[in-house]
């Protein structure tokens, strides 16, 4: 059996606003992972594992992880 499940990261430590081209949404992002406590890749790591984890007759085919404190 295999089973498949999307995860849907908010605002992660790891990720550079510099991959984005505008300029001004390049700098939002910037000043937003100074301004609140962005999730850390092991946050992540933990959900997999925790999802790969279940009983094989559990399928968590969705989970959205976000930060608890958001700027905006």
């Amino acid at each position: 059996m295999v089973r498949v499940a999307t995860i849907e990261p908010g605002m992660v430590e790891t990720e550079p606003p510099d991959h984005v081209e505008d300029p001004d949404a390049s700098a939002l992002m910037a000043g937003l992972v100074h301004d609140i406590d962005c999730l850390k890749s092991e946050d992540i790591a933990e959900t997999v594992a925790f999802m790969a984890a279940v009983p094989r007759h559990v399928n968590l085919t969705e989970i959205t992880i976000m930060p608890t404190a958001r700027a905006i």
